[in-house]
């Protein structure tokens, strides 16, 4: 009883630790709600002037159409994306569907605005609309405060054994 007690108090103790910004998502809102768009970017990309050139990024691009189409970067060969953060957020992605022959831009231009359009063949496939990104931080625990509690819980597991030896 003692020591869930004390495991209790760590976890308190702990817990204002155990959340830390690592990286950002950005969002897409569209004037006509056409397409769903988001992708992340670690903190350091964050920083003025940096280009966003992480495999998080990379990896997490993802623009979703009306069609149900999903243009991700890591399923187009060869995908055309690049993006600084100067503030405010400049970039550019083209990116294929081969499967249905379908192609989408989506820009962001510092004082000229942000679009998205889909050229494809399919019945909901013309569409563009303009928008805007946001961007919020993403928690994601952090190492120590992970490190400390399974410290915490290996110790108490070899507690608990050793009691359980001693009266088993």
């Amino acid at each position: 009883m003692r020591l869930l007690n004390t495991l209790k108090v760590v976890l308190v103790l702990l817990a204002p630790f155990s959340v830390l910004a690592q990286g950002y998502v950005f969002t897409w809102h569209g004037d006509s709600g056409y397409f769903q768009a988001s992708f992340e970017v670690t903190a350091a990309e964050m920083q003025p002037g940096s280009t966003f050139n992480s495999s998080l990024f990379t990896n997490s691009i993802a623009i979703s159409s009306l069609d149900g189409l999903l243009y991700t970067a890591t399923n187009t060969p060869n995908p055309m994306i690049g993006a600084t953060y100067t503030p405010p957020i400049q970039l550019s992605f083209i990116l294929i569907d081969q499967a249905t022959l379908s192609r989408i831009e989506a820009t962001a231009v510092p004082g000229q605005g942000s679009s998205i359009v889909e050229d494809s063949p399919l019945p909901n496939g013309r569409h563009g609309e303009s928008g805007f990104w946001t961007f919020s931080q993403v928690p994601e625990p952090s190492l120590g405060a992970m490190l400390a509690l399974g410290s915490v819980m290996f110790y108490a597991k070899r507690r608990m054994g050793r009691n359980a030896a001693r009266y088993g």
